[in-house]
């Protein structure tokens, strides 16, 4: 047990390593894929050295720019009134007057109303002369206060109109008509639109607030410039100028020291990119100890993303993305492991693949489409007359999600989609020769077991079987009946029956070392007549490390040596231990020494074959003493409960309600071999039959006569 543990921590462990070596070559992919695959340097005024096209429909943010620009330009200055200065304006006025006012009510004899006046600190910096301020002095107090009264009016009325900064001198304009009509003395006139144009400032000011959100709002009325997928930017020999210039740069065609979205680019690809994997790794190790892929699997499943990857990467600067064989990635994971495990991991491959491309949501739906057909449609291949019409299912589905994404996601038909179209049709029709001619490369290197290989194990001619057949011809024939039960029971519960029919097959090859100490190679006399019953338990149990052994010398794959050692798992010998028992009594037997020395059923398939194994040999031995097939159906679910309590299943991943299934395909398969046949009639009844026809013959004659 503490050997296993180890043993499934390494297997973690390794494949934690090949997640992580996935990532980060994922990781450069991208990195000096879009972000780095057009690092020319230009500069305005250079020569373009060659034709630039917009890889994509995207927005000519250059264009549209200017755009919006020139129209928040066209908004005019937006005034608002400030009150605050009309009031400063008013009291300024009024407090000069006062002033005034006060320093006539202090003026004594002999004091001369000028000389204080230019002594005195005004609020208004203004300068007013003798004649003015003689004028003033002279009138009585209610025309002082009169006059000040239509100085502010005046001012007031010019602030109720309001003027800005730039209508200043306006505005004094309109100060001094207004003054000119009073009915005051020139002096007076003076003096007013003196101190009235010293506190005149303007009340309307520039609303920034409006002004903005009106440029704003020109803006939004500015619809985006488009840049369709291969317009032309600039062609080779053309002067590159400001506005090219900023359009290669905005788009990525070339490479900017001053950019740094790029380096933001990389790091949302790269944050993207560890969530995926993240997902990957909860589904493949959040699953309480079961193993989902073996390491072969895992290693072919690292082999070929990695592939992928690379292949991506490598023609990311095609013009057309069809050339790409995105369906390449769903059929070997479909054909190598399984097209569930595929139709998943594509998903997965398909967003790496369009972050490494820079594609769009036209690239991933044909990725999505491409790749879950090809997952699907690659499970034909096992029959070489399926090869050229899963080609063409193949062509024909790349060149309608091709069409169908182009129609949808450029608004229309174009000469150019039905090329990419055409394209990715061509790259179905070869990823289909790609997936099936690369197997013998899988089959040699990781041990893949595809249908093909476990096809060709279940020649007869493989020399193996044709040596079973002749020498062990009982269990040649006992292997072909577990072949059909295990076969059509996989086939129910949805497993790889290809695999189960291989195994089935080779399964009982240890039986070579000793043939005639099986019973259905036996004809007469039983060697273990003569033998102890520990003896022959342990010739019996060694037939499994005999047939792994001899399965290795002829080079069969390791999951068909599986089933050798698996069919029987520590099962106990009955037989011989039930002999033992009644021979030495129970306290002289150890039951260990009757048990197989094998391994409990790591497989669905495995599992499968060790219960059509156990119910072929007992249903035989139960038909051959006279029982009816209605008998046997109870012994069928006797003998699966058994090795569900005896925990040979524990570790085979088959459901209980599984096992259910697999006894009623069991039955089926047996009615189908032991079902009642027509009695044919004995020679003498047929002669006894025939007497009495030509004895009626005769006396119906003889009646006619009369």
């Amino acid at each position: 047990m503490v050997k296993k543990t180890k043993e499934v921590g390494i297997r973690r462990y390794s494949q934690w390593i090949l997640l992580g070596i996935a990532l980060m070559v994922t990781l450069l992919s991208i990195g000096i894929g879009p972000y780095g695959q057009n690092e020319e340097i230009v500069q305005v005024g250079d020569v373009a050295i060659r034709r630039y096209v917009a890889a994509r429909d995207t927005v000519d943010e250059v264009t549209t720019e200017k755009l919006k620009t020139a129209a928040a330009s066209s908004v005019g200055p937006i005034y608002k009134s400030d009150i605050t200065v009309e009031e400063n304006s008013t009291t300024q006025v009024n407090d000069v007057f006062q002033e005034l006012n006060d320093l006539i009510l202090k003026m004594k004899d002999g004091d001369d109303f000028y000389q204080m006046v230019q002594e005195a600190s005004l609020k208004l910096p203004v300068v007013l002369t003798n004649r003015q301020l003689t004028a003033y002095q002279a009138m009585p107090l209610s025309n002082r206060i009169l006059f000040a009264d239509d100085c502010v009016g005046i001012l007031n009325q010019i602030y109720s109109e309001g003027f800005s900064a730039d209508e200043l001198e306006q505005g004094k304009v309109q100060v001094k008509e207004g003054i000119e009509i009073s009915g005051w003395s020139t002096d007076l006139k003076e003096m007013g639109y003196t101190i009235v144009s010293a506190a005149l400032d303007p009340n309307l000011v520039l609303d920034e607030e409006a002004m903005e959100a009106a440029r704003e709002e020109k803006r939004q009325e500015v619809s985006d410039v488009w840049i369709r997928k291969n317009q032309k930017i600039v062609d080779e020999g053309e002067i590159i100028t400001q506005d090219i210039y900023d359009r290669l740069v905005s788009l990525k065609l070339i490479g900017d020291a001053q950019n740094n979205g790029k380096l933001l680019s990389f790091l949302g690809s790269s944050v993207i990119v560890v969530l995926l994997f993240g997902a990957v790794g909860l589904f493949f190790f959040w699953n309480k100890g079961a193993v989902i892929l073996k390491k072969n699997e895992v290693r072919m499943l690292f082999s070929v993303y990695v592939i992928m990857v690379i292949l991506c990467k490598a023609m990311a600067l095609l013009p057309y993305y069809s050339l790409i064989p995105l369906c390449l990635f769903g059929m070997l994971i479909s054909i190598l492991i399984g097209r569930r495990m595929a139709l998943l991991m594509n998903c997965f491959f398909s967003i790496i693949a369009c972050m490494i491309f820079s594609g769009d949501v036209e690239f991933l739906t044909y990725a999505l489409i491409s790749g879950s057909f090809g997952a699907l449609m690659i499970q034909k291949t096992e029959k070489r007359s399926h090869m050229v019409p899963v080609a063409v299912g193949m062509a024909v589905v790349n060149f309608t999600a091709m069409f169908a994404a182009g129609l949808f996601f450029r608004d229309g038909y174009t000469t150019e989609l039905v090329v990419a179209s055409g394209l990715g049709a061509l790259m179905g029709l070869i990823s289909v020769v790609i997936a099936v001619g690369s197997l013998p490369f899988w089959e040699g290197v990781f041990e893949a077991n595809t249908p093909l290989r476990l096809l060709e194990l279940t020649n007869p001619n493989n020399e193996l079987l044709r040596r079973l057949m002749i020498e062990a011809p009982g269990t040649y024939h006992h292997s072909l009946i577990v072949a059909n039960l295990a076969e059509t029971a996989v086939y129910e519960i949805g497993g790889n029956t290809a695999l189960a029919r291989a195994g089935a097959y080779y399964h009982d090859i240890g039986k070579l070392k000793y043939p005639m100490y099986f019973a259905e190679n036996q004809s007469g006399h039983n060697p273990h007549d003569d033998l102890e019953p520990k003896s022959s338990a342990r010739i019996i149990t060694q037939h499994t490390k005999a047939g792994a052994e001899l399965g290795m010398e002829f080079g069969l794959p390791k999951v068909i040596l599986n089933f050798m050692k698996e069919h029987h798992g520590t099962s106990l010998v009955k037989y011989f231990y039930f002999k033992a028992l009644k021979i030495y009594g129970a306290e002289n037997v150890n039951e260990a020494d009757y048990r197989y020395d094998g391994q409990i059923p790591t497989g669905r398939e495995s599992a499968v074959v060790m219960l059509a194994d156990t119910v072929e040999a007992a249903v035989r031995s139960m038909l051959g003493s006279g029982k009816t097939l209605d008998e046997v159906e109870g012994a069928i679910q006797g003998l699966i409960k058994d090795k569900l309590d005896d925990g040979q299943l524990n570790h085979s991943g088959l459901g209980i309600h599984e096992l259910e299934i697999i006894r009623k395909a069991f039955i089926k398969v047996f009615h189908g071999m032991y079902h009642e046949r027509v009695s044919y009639p004995k020679k003498e009844d047929i002669e006894a039959a025939s007497r009495k026809v030509e004895v009626g013959k005769e006396e119906k004659n003889s009646d006619n006569t009369d």
